[in-house]
């Protein structure tokens, strides 16, 4: 009774779409991509490294691509967020901020996908050490969650209907694929 129970529930799980947590299938029209990145080596490490687990070809040449997708310098900005009774920093907020455009090589607009993250980090002055490690710690989750997130978006993206031209990417009334606070909430 336990194997059929087993097997139904298996067979239940897999006719739904369920999949384990990070296999994001992403649009065949994707399926070949050129990555230009200066995101920075960890991040860029992580990005090829689950683009090709989601079975994307990384050509070397953009020629060879069905879309470019080019991603700027991963910005990581700490900000205080309280001070304690002694005038030492109690509190950080590192906030990240990356960008990055789609290309397909068969369409002259691209689709520009902006991504935020946001990460708490106490500072406890009576351990230098340790407080180094943990922001080392939580910048790295945040490069993670922003791959992550990269990939979600690459995953559920229209693209003709999110289409830019390059005149409207100066334009300041852009409307770019925008994400959320990427604490907890995510898209």
């Amino acid at each position: 009774m336990r194997i059929v129970a087993w097997i139904l529930t298996v067979t239940l799980l897999a006719g739904c779409g369920w999949q384990l947590r990070g296999v994001t299938p992403l649009p065949a029209k994707y399926r070949v991509l050129h990555l230009q990145s200066q995101a920075g080596n960890s991040f860029d490490q992580q990005l090829r490294l689950q683009l090709e687990f989601n079975d994307v070809l990384l050509a070397d040449e953009a020629a060879d691509a069905q879309a470019v997708l080019t991603v700027s310098a991963l910005e990581i900005e700490r900000r205080t967020l309280s001070i304690n009774s002694s005038g030492q920093i109690g509190e950080y907020e590192l906030n990240g901020r990356l960008e990055a455009r789609l290309q397909r090589n068969d369409r002259d607009g691209f689709v520009l996908i902006e991504l935020r993250g946001r990460r708490y980090l106490s500072n406890d002055v009576s351990n230098v050490v340790g407080t180094a490690n943990s922001e080392q710690q939580q910048r790295a989750d945040l490069e993670r969650d922003m791959v992550r997130q990269l990939l979600r978006r690459l995953q559920r993206l229209n693209y003709d209907s999110e289409m830019q031209t390059d005149d409207t990417s100066a334009t300041p009334g852009a409307t770019p694929i925008d994400s959320p606070d990427a604490n907890g909430a995510g898209a």
